[in-house]
């Protein structure tokens, strides 16, 4: 046994284990050998004639998804899910009007897999659940079907796997790892926008995995036709089957994750502090959570009772920052999402197209809505001068005399940042801090 000529042959002690193997690893085993040997690899799993074992052997009856009879490379160690998301499930997903479509089509893919909505595409802003609903289906899919294949990965290391293979000369193993899966899931596809090869790897491996009969997962924090600096072609890939959106939860939903997420972390939450929550958090699952971590840390440390006087005490920052409150933070935030950015890019020194964009938006959006002077613009935007904001903004005028559509972006993020809340005595505030 071993390896010789693009074969790998390995022994097993009885015809069960064989046909285990054959089930459960094979296609992982593949894949392993076809990234450690930088090419195409067949793999034959045989009996071994000379084993002394003539007894019956007892086989599991289930396979858990995270083991393994072969030692996973660096690379398929990062293709499990981060932040403890490999063990999600649609059992923990709450569900209600604004994602029971995209629930109900997520399990559907997972029982039938490249049967009725393929590629299916998820999109739906950020905090509300895509990441969650793809680990549950690649999970699910681990566990109905366990000979299939399936890997969960982010845009994002998909394009650093890209680029690695691609210093390392190692596209074969790349090419390998992609486009021999069953079940490809990739999750916010919008961090690839002008990443031009990124885009035409994931384009072919989309193409050899469809035509094969394969199963293709993708989310986004926009609709396909809303993925701006994208090829056409790709476009066209991800619109070409059910595309579902995943809605911000509404106040109902919101109370009913407050609930479920209480319970598990222990805590006694009452009506009226629930509703209180849910009220003036941002429709966003991520937010609840952490208002939820906040709110109990706050009452532990101040040793009081969680009551809806101290639930207001402990988030009174908190309806500015999750912009319920028309704020720089808030139009921040809107804008860093709209584009498939964070925050943080739009108060970096980044000079890349497309944070420069979405970072001139936000500024004239600040001048725009709170009339804010442009030294105070600059100082909320990482020190900017005046002459650098003033810039920004006349840039900005000046491209929407131009460009319809990037007038129609603009006007839309204006229009929706409108209808948040305006706190004058926070705004005053605001201002004073930064003088």
């Amino acid at each position: 046994m071993g390896y010789r000529k693009g074969v790998l042959r390995l022994s097993v002690a009885s015809d069960a284990h064989r046909s285990w193997v054959m089930d459960n690893y094979l296609s992982l085993i593949r894949v392993a050998a076809t990234e450690a040997c930088d090419r195409s690899v067949d793999v034959q799993i045989e009996v071994d004639s000379e084993s002394t074992e003539s007894r019956p052997v007892r086989v599991p009856k289930r396979v858990s998804s995270q083991s393994s009879l072969v030692k996973p490379t660096s690379s398929l160690r990062r293709a499990k899910p981060r932040n403890g998301n490999f063990g999600l499930a649609f059992d923990s997903f709450v569900a209600g009007e604004a994602n029971e479509f995209a629930l109900a089509a997520c399990q559907r893919v997972a029982d039938n897999p490249a049967v009725e909505y393929n590629p299916l595409f998820i999109c739906g802003e950020h905090g509300v659940g895509k990441t969650h609903l793809l680990c549950a289906t690649a999970n699910s899919a681990r566990v109905h079907h366990r000979g299939l294949s399936v890997l969960y990965q982010t845009a994002e290391d998909f394009t650093n796997d890209l680029v690695e293979s691609i210093s390392g000369k190692r596209m074969a193993g790349f090419r390998a790892k992609y486009r021999s899966r069953d079940f490809l899931l990739i999750d916010d596809v919008q961090f690839i926008q002008d990443k031009t090869k990124t885009q035409e790897a994931l384009f072919h491996t989309f193409n050899s995995l469809y035509n094969s009969g394969r199963q293709i997962v993708i989310s986004s924090d926009r609709a396909p036709d809303r993925l701006s600096a994208f090829s056409a072609k790709l476009v066209e890939r991800f619109s070409s089957g059910l595309v579902v959106h995943l809605a911000p939860p509404e106040f109902r939903l919101k109370v009913r994750i407050l609930r479920r997420k209480a319970e598990q972390a222990g805590i006694n939450l009452s009506d009226d502090v629930a509703h209180y929550i849910a009220e003036n958090a941002c429709p966003s699952v991520r937010q609840l959570e952490a208002m939820l971590t906040k709110l109990k840390a706050y009452c532990e440390w101040k040793k009081v009772p969680l009551t809806l006087k101290s639930t207001e005490a402990a988030l009174q920052d908190s309806r500015i920052v999750n912009g319920q409150i028309l704020s720089p933070m808030a139009i921040q935030a809107k804008v860093a999402s709209y584009f498939g950015l964070k925050t943080t890019h739009l108060l970096s020194r980044d000079r890349s197209r497309s944070v420069v964009n979405a970072r001139q938006v936000a500024m004239y959006l600040c001048r725009e809505l709170l009339d804010d002077s442009y030294p105070a613009i600059g100082k909320r935007f990482s020190g900017m001068c005046h002459a650098a904001v003033m810039h920004s903004c006349n840039r900005v005028k000046s491209r929407m005399i131009t460009d319809a559509t990037f007038k129609q972006i603009v006007e839309l993020l204006k229009s929706e940042l409108s209808k948040l809340k305006r706190n004058e005595l926070v705004q005053r505030q605001l201002n004073m801090n930064i003088r």
